[in-house]
């Protein structure tokens, strides 16, 4: 099986002489930026962004390839790893995952999934699942956001329509997270709480696929201080959501 470019022995991150740019170890990448420790294992592609220790348990932006796969291929370039996997089910799905640093302002850090499929079937389920898991607190509150007119919406309660949410979490040294799905991307984003975990689910591809047609589609994570969060999240939303529509062939 092939391995990323520039493989390097297993053990501590190694050094990047470029902040933009993922720092590569096996089939992993680390994120060099400032911060919590942000890695993407690709061996793993349901976690996505690992944030912090793994012990905790917190994740944006994992690609849900049910029930089986293989990592057919892989490589990384600059801010971009990308992974091919082949799933073994009914649907004969081949999914590229490429997972980007993104950058944000007032210090926030962000990164994007953009996910594509194709299938070798005359016709195909395609739907897709983008989900991030999230420690959420009592005290934490949501926002529920729509784009339009080169800004964001947000709104305290639920909203059907949203493309993105923003879990603002409270406490010292506190930070907060945004996802955000393209509006001209997205079937729906589900937001739900349970004895302090948060899963947010982007769902994608909700159209059937033809054998030769390729789908496309992305999904934006980004986490900053709680201080002054909503501004850094509507400017990084409103950005997000203003990016021509990817192609699809």
């Amino acid at each position: 099986m092939p391995s990323f470019a520039h493989h390097r022995p297993s053990g501590p991150p190694p050094a990047s002489a470029d902040a933009s740019c993922w720092a590569v170890s096996g089939r992993r990448g680390h994120d060099p930026r400032p911060g919590c420790p942000a890695t993407v294992d690709l061996d793993a592609p349901g976690s996505g962004v690992v944030l912090g220790d793994a012990a905790v348990h917190e994740h944006v932006l994992g690609v849900q390839l049910q029930p089986s796969w293989r990592l057919a291929d892989h490589w990384a370039r600059g801010a971009d790893v990308t992974a091919i996997y082949e799933s073994h089910d009914s649907r004969h799905l081949r999914a590229t995952a490429m997972w980007r640093l993104q950058p944000c302002t007032d210090g926030a850090r962000g990164w994007q999934a953009i996910i594509s499929t194709q299938t070798s079937l005359l016709h195909s389920d395609s739907i897709l699942a983008v989900t991030s898991t999230l420690r959420c607190d009592p005290g934490d509150t949501w926002l529920w956001g729509r784009c339009g007119d080169g800004t964001v919406h947000w709104q305290a309660t639920a909203d059907a329509d949203a493309t993105c949410v923003f879990l603002r979490r409270t406490g010292a040294n506190a930070t907060s997270v945004l996802v955000a799905a393209h509006p001209d991307e997205v079937d729906r984003l589900d937001a739900r709480a349970h004895q302090g975990r948060a899963t947010v689910t982007c769902w994608l591809f909700a159209a059937a696929l033809e054998k030769g047609v390729l789908l496309r589609s992305r999904v934006l994570a980004a986490v900053g201080s709680a201080r002054e969060d909503e501004s850094w999240a509507t400017a990084a939303a409103a950005e997000f959501a203003a990016l021509p529509p990817m192609l699809t062939t």
